[in-house]
């Protein structure tokens, strides 16, 4: 379990370098928005990630496991809603469309990180 959230974060960062240093290449005015889009995902999934790393380290019930996947995924979430408010009532004028593109791919990846695991173990 540890390994699995370990190599989504990574691939999350990776993938949050990469759609940030394209974003400035794209154009330079768009990149906070870009920034604050992956923040809004990559800052609740990795506390989370830690959190569940930590809760799940020894204990191997299924279903005391599930119940903290839960809890973690609904605060995930509202830390995520919070800082979308926090970014909308600031005053800065945000692109949207690349702020919320920087939030759905690493959204996506975190949802594609297991399936492109079990490809990796399974090519070995």
């Amino acid at each position: 379990m540890k390994n699995q959230i370990i190599r989504t974060l990574v691939l999350q960062y990776i993938l949050g370098v990469v759609y940030l240093a394209g974003a400035g290449l794209w154009d330079t005015a768009v990149m906070l928005s870009a920034l604050v889009g992956c923040l809004a995902a990559l800052i609740p999934g990795t506390y989370f990630g830690v959190r569940m790393m930590q809760a799940t380290e020894n204990n191997k019930d299924a279903a005391q496991w599930l119940g903290y996947a839960y809890r973690y995924e609904i605060g995930k979430w509202v830390m995520m809603g919070m800082i979308f408010i926090l970014a909308f009532t600031s005053g800065y004028p945000w692109d949207p469309v690349v702020l919320f593109a920087g939030f759905v791919l690493i959204q996506l990846s975190g949802w594609l990180a297991p399936l492109m695991g079990n490809a990796v173990n399974n090519k070995r």
